[in-house]
């Protein structure tokens, strides 16, 4: 039995190895994909200044591709958790409690308890 466990751990960790670089990928191109949701097609940064505090001219936070992606599935499903609608939308759990709450400031969609609505089919 041990040479069973020992050779299925053996695979798993070869997989894990074999899996690492396309990983490191995927968070790379996520943080760009972030990145890039933040510049508007001029090139220039939406984000606003990190000392004001306070949000620039640019676009709404929320206003983004993702953002209609989660806001037409929470329009389809409604009562999803965030990180169910990151899953669905292929986005890093983090990013969807980063625009979720965006779309909650435009009144387009409500928590309740720990799930989201669109506040049309609530």
């Amino acid at each position: 039995m041990s040479d069973f466990l020992t050779e299925k751990r053996d695979e798993i960790q070869a997989r894990l190895d074999e899996l690492a670089p396309l990983i490191a990928e995927h968070d790379r191109l996520q943080r760009a994909l972030d990145a890039l949701d933040g510049v508007d097609s001029s090139g220039t940064s939406n984000r606003s200044s990190e000392k004001s505090g306070s949000r620039g001219a640019g676009r709404p936070r929320g206003s983004g591709e993702r953002s209609r992606q989660a806001l037409a599935l929470l329009r389809q499903e409604p009562g999803l958790g965030a990180a169910e609608v990151a899953r669905r939308i292929g986005v890093h759990p983090n990013y969807a409690y980063r625009i979720l709450p965006g779309l909650e400031e435009q009144g387009l969609v409500e928590k309740k308890e720990r799930l989201w609505y669109p506040k049309d089919a609530a």
